[in-house]
Protein backbone atom coordinates (compact mmCIF):
# COMPACT_ATOMS: atom_id res chain seq x y z
CA UNK A 1 0.00 0.00 0.00
CA UNK A 2 2.73 2.53 1.06
CA UNK A 3 4.04 1.49 -3.14
CA UNK A 4 1.17 3.13 -4.09
CA UNK A 5 0.90 6.23 -2.19
CA UNK A 6 4.39 6.58 -3.47
CA UNK A 7 3.91 5.96 -7.14
CA UNK A 8 1.22 8.41 -6.91
CA UNK A 9 2.74 11.28 -5.06
CA UNK A 10 5.95 10.65 -7.39
CA UNK A 11 3.70 10.95 -10.19
CA UNK A 12 1.45 14.19 -9.05
CA UNK A 13 5.22 15.77 -8.31
CA UNK A 14 6.67 15.18 -12.22
CA UNK A 15 3.08 16.09 -13.71
CA UNK A 16 3.17 19.44 -11.89
CA UNK A 17 6.43 19.76 -12.93
CA UNK A 18 6.05 19.56 -16.30
CA UNK A 19 3.20 21.83 -16.18
CA UNK A 20 5.13 24.11 -14.21
CA UNK A 21 7.96 24.49 -16.71
CA UNK A 22 5.17 24.62 -19.55
CA UNK A 23 3.42 27.85 -17.98
CA UNK A 24 6.92 29.51 -17.14
CA UNK A 25 7.72 29.32 -20.66
CA UNK A 26 4.51 30.37 -21.96
CA UNK A 27 4.68 33.25 -19.88
CA UNK A 28 8.40 34.13 -20.98
CA UNK A 29 7.32 33.88 -24.65
CA UNK A 30 4.24 36.23 -24.16
CA UNK A 31 6.37 39.00 -22.10
CA UNK A 32 9.11 38.67 -25.16
CA UNK A 33 6.17 38.82 -27.69
CA UNK A 34 5.29 41.90 -26.01
CA UNK A 35 8.27 43.23 -25.68
CA UNK A 36 9.07 42.85 -29.47
CA UNK A 37 5.22 44.56 -30.05
CA UNK A 38 5.40 47.89 -27.93
CA UNK A 39 9.76 48.19 -29.71
CA UNK A 40 8.19 48.11 -33.12
CA UNK A 41 5.11 50.61 -32.26
CA UNK A 42 7.95 52.76 -30.70
CA UNK A 43 10.14 52.27 -33.94
CA UNK A 44 6.98 53.02 -36.25
CA UNK A 45 6.32 56.40 -34.08
CA UNK A 46 10.27 57.66 -34.08
CA UNK A 47 10.23 57.29 -37.95
CA UNK A 48 6.53 58.80 -38.01
CA UNK A 49 8.13 61.96 -36.64
CA UNK A 50 11.33 61.95 -38.42
CA UNK A 51 9.43 61.75 -41.54
CA UNK A 52 7.15 64.62 -40.66
CA UNK A 53 10.20 66.68 -40.04
CA UNK A 54 11.64 66.04 -43.11
CA UNK A 55 8.25 67.32 -44.79
CA UNK A 56 8.60 70.57 -42.60
CA UNK A 57 12.16 70.50 -43.82
CA UNK A 58 11.07 70.51 -47.56
CA UNK A 59 8.75 72.74 -47.17
CA UNK A 60 10.71 75.24 -45.83
CA UNK A 61 13.42 74.82 -48.13
CA UNK A 62 10.73 75.39 -50.53
CA UNK A 63 9.45 78.67 -49.03
CA UNK A 64 12.43 80.45 -47.24
CA UNK A 65 15.51 78.60 -49.08
CA UNK A 66 16.50 77.62 -45.81
CA UNK A 67 16.75 74.95 -43.28
CA UNK A 68 16.48 75.89 -39.23
CA UNK A 69 18.19 73.32 -36.83
CA UNK A 70 15.57 71.92 -34.79
CA UNK A 71 11.84 71.71 -35.96
CA UNK A 72 9.18 71.51 -33.48
CA UNK A 73 5.88 69.80 -34.26
CA UNK A 74 3.28 69.16 -31.71
CA UNK A 75 4.01 65.32 -30.92
CA UNK A 76 7.77 66.78 -30.47
CA UNK A 77 11.27 67.94 -31.65
CA UNK A 78 13.87 67.06 -34.15
CA UNK A 79 17.06 68.20 -35.04
CA UNK A 80 18.13 68.98 -38.37
CA UNK A 81 21.93 69.40 -39.74
CA UNK A 82 22.91 70.52 -43.13
CA UNK A 83 25.16 67.98 -44.42
CA UNK A 84 25.44 70.35 -47.55
CA UNK A 85 24.11 73.02 -49.77
CA UNK A 86 25.24 73.70 -53.06
CA UNK A 87 23.08 75.69 -55.59
CA UNK A 88 19.67 74.03 -55.82
CA UNK A 89 21.14 71.05 -54.26
CA UNK A 90 20.59 70.32 -50.56
CA UNK A 91 22.17 67.59 -48.17
CA UNK A 92 20.58 67.08 -44.74
CA UNK A 93 20.27 64.70 -41.65
CA UNK A 94 16.73 64.22 -39.47
CA UNK A 95 16.89 63.12 -36.23
CA UNK A 96 14.36 62.31 -33.62
CA UNK A 97 13.93 60.57 -30.22
CA UNK A 98 11.01 58.78 -29.17
CA UNK A 99 11.08 57.29 -25.56
CA UNK A 100 14.50 55.96 -25.98
CA UNK A 101 14.24 54.95 -29.54
CA UNK A 102 16.31 57.27 -31.67
CA UNK A 103 16.11 57.29 -35.99
CA UNK A 104 17.81 59.19 -38.54
CA UNK A 105 17.15 60.05 -42.20
CA UNK A 106 19.49 61.65 -44.94
CA UNK A 107 17.64 63.57 -47.12
CA UNK A 108 18.86 64.53 -50.92
CA UNK A 109 17.03 66.83 -52.46
CA UNK A 110 16.93 69.53 -55.55
CA UNK A 111 15.11 72.70 -55.10
CA UNK A 112 14.32 74.52 -58.54
CA UNK A 113 10.96 75.59 -59.63
CA UNK A 114 9.66 72.70 -57.38
CA UNK A 115 11.27 71.19 -54.56
CA UNK A 116 12.41 67.03 -55.66
CA UNK A 117 13.52 64.56 -53.00
CA UNK A 118 16.37 62.64 -54.78
CA UNK A 119 17.25 60.50 -52.07
CA UNK A 120 15.86 59.29 -48.64
CA UNK A 121 17.83 56.97 -46.59
CA UNK A 122 17.38 55.66 -43.12
CA UNK A 123 20.54 55.96 -41.33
Amino acid sequence: MRQKGYIAFSSVLIISAVLLVIGVTLALTSISEAQKSLSGRRREETINRVEACIEDAIYSINTNNSLPSTITLPEGICSLVVDSHTGFDWTFTVSATVNGYGKSIRVITTRATTITPVFWKEI
